[in-house]
């Protein structure tokens, strides 16, 4: 029994230590809340003594200097201003003397003016014992080139002071005072008779706590997502969109977010809205998807879904997962142009080796047997055209051979501008049935490379022959330069763009293999050469196409220095 009441005294002894430490807590986080709240009220009620001392001189100095003819006028302009609450105004020199005043006794006095050139608020304290803000603010008139000379050179570095009696703001602030000091009394009263209630109060603040930074964390990892990702409530309407949603579909958020996703953001699979299979169809996409921005930029994407259940089990909606594959795309079909050509290369160069021995043998046999007949002869002449084919046969086994074994690069540092010209000037002196007008434009400076100016010339001319090709009669092919930043490397683009009948979207993998063409004449090996001459520069080819609509062709080159290339 006595183990019992020893264990309660200790129970009620640690309660109270408890109760005590809590109650103590409260007065210093009351008296603490307190305190700050009368230092915003203090510095609030200095704030508009502020203000009230800054109208008035703005009020007196908006009149302007060509109102104020002389002092008499000054000085009946400074007592009109001059209310209750207002002790004085002066007119004081940049030595700090009271040059005018509308309190007589102060005339020929001295102010300090800590920082001279800008509005200084000194608290002083009058001969009557009040406290008074002084507003110091030098005079600022925007008409000093007016017809009134005498107002502007009076005031010309002077200072406007105004004497703000600030009994009545302390008054007010030890009156808020006051009722703060009761409402924080009467507020402490209310938390000692609920302790519990600020417990669980708490309690759910750290609830909240953490669900706010469960939610921040959430944000910020599909903010940093490498994967677009993209959801949508039962009714289609897109409630989350992150950043790297925005850089593939090149949209904002708020373009987006709370609209219906179909309108904003139409994804397709089969002519099917990815939205209607996934919510109505209840269909879980895996799937790879072509699409065009606002910039007409075609994009390849990679697109995942998954269904959203509530808490009774029904649709809530769906998220997206996307990822940008277009440049992965591009490497692989780089990389298996790159295998083609260099099989391609191989066969050729040993096809060309082995046609040309027989084609040397043909020639010299036909010719010598061209010699054994008469001119007259008409076997002569079906001669004379076997030597002709043997001729076009060998000029395309020199092509083939040219492709295939790629000379070492000469390099020379060239302009870029000098050498479009050049060509451009070579181009239109050309014979030519067709009306081709050439356009040339830059964006930058005149442009330098250490380039192999003959190689790079041959693959433009090989570009744009294909161009002056695509166009049926009449047309125009333009040739601009620029700069672009490509995977965080700075190249000059050339771009040639033509209004020529445009490639079909099937022929364009194949634009640049070897011997694939779709024209009559040519053996199809000009892009191709071009485009191998390019990637020895280190650099890359691009063509963008549509049929009826004319072709763009850029070639991107490394800006710096290139490095000697076997």
């Amino acid at each position: 029994m006595i183990k019992i009441k020893k264990f309660k005294n200790i129970f009620r002894k640690n309660n109270s230590y408890f109760i005590f430490t809590l109650i103590l807590l409260l007065f210093i986080i009351l008296g603490y809340i307190s305190f700050h709240e009368l230092q915003r009220e203090k510095n609030y009620l200095w704030e508009l003594a502020r203000v009230e001392g800054l109208n008035i001189a703005f009020s007196i100095q908006t009149l302007g200097s060509e109102f104020i003819l002389n002092r008499d006028i000054l000085r009946e302009v400074l007592d009109l201003f001059q209310k209750e609450g207002i002790s004085f105004i002066d007119v004081i020199d940049r030595n700090g003397n009271i040059r005018l005043s509308t309190n007589e006794n102060r005339r020929d006095s001295n102010v300090e003016i800590t920082r001279p050139g800008v509005v200084n608020y000194i608290q002083t304290i009058d001969s009557d014992n009040k406290r008074i803000l002084q507003v110091i603010k030098p005079f600022d008139f925007e008409d000093r080139f007016s017809s009134d000379l005498f107002g502007y050179l009076f005031l010309h570095d002077k200072y406007l002071l105004i004497g703000i009696n600030m009994e009545s703001y302390y008054l007010r602030y030890n009156q808020i005072k006051q009722r703060i000091i009761l409402n924080y009394l009467i507020i402490f009263i209310l938390l000692i008779l609920g302790v519990y209630m600020i417990i669980r109060v708490q309690e759910n603040l750290v609830v909240k706590r953490t669900l706010r930074n469960m939610k921040d964390y959430t944000t910020k990892l599909l903010e940093t997502m490498d994967s677009g990702v993209i959801s949508v409530d039962e009714r289609n309407i897109v409630k989350t969109f992150n950043k790297k949603s925005e850089e593939i579909f090149q949209l904002k958020r708020n373009e987006v977010i709370g609209k219906i996703a179909g309108n904003v953001l139409p994804i397709t699979i089969d002519n099917q809205s990815i939205y209607q299979l996934g919510l109505q169809k209840k269909k879980k996409i895996e799937s790879e998807v072509e699409i065009y921005t606002n910039s007409k930029t075609k994009k390849i994407l990679e697109v995942n879904s998954s269904l959203l259940s509530g808490e009774k089990g029904q649709n809530a909606g769906m998220v997206i997962l996307i990822r940008d594959i277009s440049r992965i795309k591009d490497l692989a079909e780089e990389i298996n142009r790159n295998k083609r050509l260099a099989s391609l290369g191989k066969l050729s160069s040993g096809i060309a080796h082995e046609i040309r021995n027989p084609l040397s043998s043909i020639r010299g046999l036909a010719q010598f047997l061209s010699q054994s007949f008469d001119k007259e002869d008409v076997r002569r002449t079906d001669l004379n055209i076997i030597l002709k084919e043997v001729d076009r046969l060998n000029q395309l086994i020199n092509q083939i051979l040219d492709f295939s074994r790629p000379k070492k690069l000469a390099l020379s540092h060239f302009s870029i501008q000098e050498m479009v010209t050049e060509l451009i000037h070579l181009l239109q002196l050309g014979k030519s049935e067709k009306n081709i007008t050439f356009k040339f434009h830059t964006n930058i400076r005149n442009q330098f490379i250490d380039a192999d100016r003959n190689k790079l010339k041959q693959a433009m001319i090989n570009i744009i022959l294909n161009s002056i090709q695509a166009i049926e009669k009449k047309g125009q092919i333009i040739i601009s330069l620029d700069l672009k930043i490509i995977d965080d490397k700075e190249m000059i683009q050339i771009m040639i763009k033509d209004d020529g009948t445009g490639v079909d979207s099937s022929d364009l993998p194949h634009i640049f293999d070897p011997f694939f063409t779709n024209k009559d004449k040519g053996y199809g090996l000009g892009l191709s050469i071009a485009y191998s001459i390019v990637e020895m520069h280190q650099g890359t080819v691009k063509i963008d196409s549509e049929k009826g609509k004319g072709t763009i062709v850029r070639i991107f080159l490394p800006e710096g220095r290139q490095k000697e290339i076997e």
